[in-house]
């Protein structure tokens, strides 16, 4: 979680170079490298004795479609004119689409008191959106980078209950290298006129950027994330980006962004309504 929130920070380093889909390709080639790295130093030559079936194969599809390329485009795509503290604390309301997507998905039963508190959770997000005026609510007038960080916790939440409905004897590591890979080859292919036409950047900055969230924020995160997944489920594991928010509103001062009140109100809510959504879990 920490790597993650760091990435709110650290990725509007490398947008100032690139466009979103080439910096994911570059962010995910170093990520892939290092993922396969960890998946021979565990498997070693049997690595290449696995096997899967098709709809294994589409189901990580599906995964690295939504979870990594969808995910990583929106991210990169709204921490353009948004700000890391408002990202990471729309994104924080996971763990409550996730709950929404189980129960239309998996039909899985969501109490009432789990209904209040997604409510809650979804009614810090909007103060985070309008900035505290609830006049643009009405109006539907957002910025338009918080609406793409929106998108990108929908369409994760998403990846996350295919992966624990259809992948949870797969191993963790393996799947995170194979879905990374398939998300690379998108942005790879979207990328390419964009790495021909312009002049690969020599900037220390840009290139400390692109290595930490390849290898940190992708390779090492994705991976124990993935793990928390197959272990603890899509519901339970997400309750962990709770601490995005945190972290994140603790770089801030490092990478010398601003807080607003309306930001700290808004996160606040948000935070009060997963935790409430968490408690009620707990006491299944």
């Amino acid at each position: 979680m920490l790597f993650w929130a760091a990435n709110f920070h650290v990725v509007k380093i490398a947008l100032e170079f690139y466009s979103p889909v080439s910096v994911a390709a570059l962010r995910f080639f170093f990520g892939v490298v290092s993922l396969f790295l960890l998946v021979y130093l565990r498997f070693g030559n049997s690595l290449f004795k696995i096997r899967f079936s098709a709809k294994e194969w589409w189901y990580m599809f599906l995964t690295s479609f939504f979870g990594i390329f969808l995910t990583i485009y929106f991210f990169n795509l709204g921490l353009k004119t948004t700000s890391a503290v408002n990202g990471s604390l729309i994104i924080a309301t996971s763990p409550a689409i996730t709950a929404v997507f189980t129960f239309l998905l998996q039909r899985k039963k969501v109490k009432l008191i789990q209904w209040i508190a997604i409510a809650i959770s979804f009614f810090g997000v909007a103060i985070i959106l309008v900035r505290g005026d609830f006049g643009k609510l009405a109006e539907l007038q957002f910025e338009i980078g918080d609406v793409y960080i929106l998108g990108m916790a929908i369409v994760f939440s998403l990846s996350q209950v295919i992966v624990s409905k259809y992948l949870p004897h797969v191993d963790a590591v393996v799947m995170t290298a194979i879905t990374s890979l398939m998300a690379f080859v998108l942005f790879a292919i979207f990328s390419l006129p964009e790495f021909i036409a312009i002049e690969v950047p020599t900037d220390v900055s840009f290139w400390s950027s692109i290595l930490f969230m390849g290898i940190l924020g992708t390779g090492i995160a994705y991976t124990a994330f993935y793990f928390c997944v197959v272990k603890l489920g899509a519901t339970t594991s997400t309750l962990f980006m709770n601490l995005i928010p945190f972290f994140t509103v603790l770089l801030a001062f490092p990478f010398g962004e601003t807080l607003y009140a309306e930001q700290l109100i808004g996160g606040g809510v948000v935070i009060i309504g997963l935790l409430l959504f968490g408690f009620t879990k707990k006491k299944r």
